[in-house]
């Protein structure tokens, strides 16, 4: 399974593993699809002080995942990345 993670998200991400006091060596940042109000799926990005026994771990732009099944099925090639208006973590599909 890959997922990138652009390096605006990576900092992003790190940064806020570090303001909230969580080891980035245990833990990460899980990647959970979730059943969109309007129909559809989209992703919840939430800091996570580790893995649930149901997720993969992989390790992407230094920041570790924790992904949840079906992510790849809800977004293709899946790209974390930095919204820029708002500098929100979005999961989207790549390409």
């Amino acid at each position: 399974m890959g997922i990138e993670v652009t390096d605006e998200a990576a900092e992003l991400l790190l940064r806020s593993l570090q303001l909230a006091g969580i080891d980035p060596a245990t833990g990460g940042v899980r990647l959970r699809p979730a059943r969109a109000l309007g129909g559809g799926t989209d992703v919840q990005v939430e800091l996570a002080d580790g893995p649930a026994a149901d997720e993969n771990v992989i390790e992407a732009g230094g920041v570790r995942l924790f992904v949840m099944a079906g992510l790849t099925e809800a977004v293709p090639d899946p790209v974390v990345a930095v919204e820029p208006m708002h500098d929100q973590v979005v999961v989207r599909p790549g390409g």
